[in-house]
């Protein structure tokens, strides 16, 4: 290949990972909003015993999270006053993606409803981007090939897919499939403003790719993203 198309396509990657990073932030924060809002509303819940119940359900994430939590010099203070009995805003203030999700579905399991059922749904899939992007790890290899081949999408993703205009035989690519459920998810959690913010972000991202367009006029993969991509950037901004 010539040297020019894959230095381009080096930085298209990874203008491609800054934005996706962006986007994972926003949803990591607002399903930790979303969550804590559930259990600051339910009657049943003191915000304490939740936690012990998750600690003896889910050793290992748990103790992954007061880890963190003592290792963290800007949150020392928290655990020398809460580790016996951390409290959920104090618990969940550093739990990263992959144990934030853990506990979602373990307060799902013992609350269950529609809202929390969509987001269980997506979180799995937005997880695997999110760890695509923050440790970089190329997006625009293998695309649309065997070794992304994902024979069964999920029912929930085809669904939100069609909002997005993506074609529901696109989703067999694990990528793009992933990536609907992370937008699908940015759609329902984070505010309007945030949302336009990310458009403009998108559309960005999406200029880039065609800087140099000739580049690719014979690489259908790029070109097929390059449409897909900007269908579920677009539908951050439709009603």
């Amino acid at each position: 290949m010539d040297f020019a198309y894959l230095q381009d396509m080096a930085a298209i990657d990874a203008s491609l990972r800054r934005f996706l990073s962006d986007i994972t932030l926003a949803v990591e924060h607002g399903l930790k909003v979303k969550i804590l809002d559930l259990l600051t509303k339910n009657d049943d819940e003191d915000g304490y015993s939740i936690v012990q119940e998750f600690r003896d359900s889910k050793p290992k994430s748990y103790g992954r999270v007061l880890s963190y939590l003592q290792a963290n010099r800007y949150s020392h203070d928290l655990y020398s006053k809460h580790h016996n009995e951390p409290a959920v805003w104090v618990f969940l203030e550093v739990a990263p993606f992959g144990d934030l999700s853990q506990f979602i579905e373990f307060y799902f399991s013992k609350y269950p409803s529609r809202t929390l059922a969509t987001i269980v749904a997506n979180m799995k899939f937005a997880k695997n981007i999110r760890n695509a992007a923050a440790h970089s790890n190329p997006i625009l290899v293998n695309l649309f090939t065997p070794l992304e081949f994902l024979p069964h999408p999920t029912q929930a993703v085809v669904s939100e897919a069609s909002l997005m205009n993506v074609d529901n035989l696109l989703l067999t690519d694990m990528k793009i499939h992933d990536l609907v459920a992370l937008f699908y998810l940015n759609k329902i959690l984070t505010s309007k403003a945030a949302r336009v913010h990310f458009h403009e972000h998108g559309i960005r991202v999406i200029e880039r790719f065609n800087r140099h367009s000739d580049y690719y006029q014979t690489v259908a993969s790029i070109k097929q993203f390059t449409e897909i991509l900007s269908n579920i950037i677009d539908y951050q901004v439709r009603n």
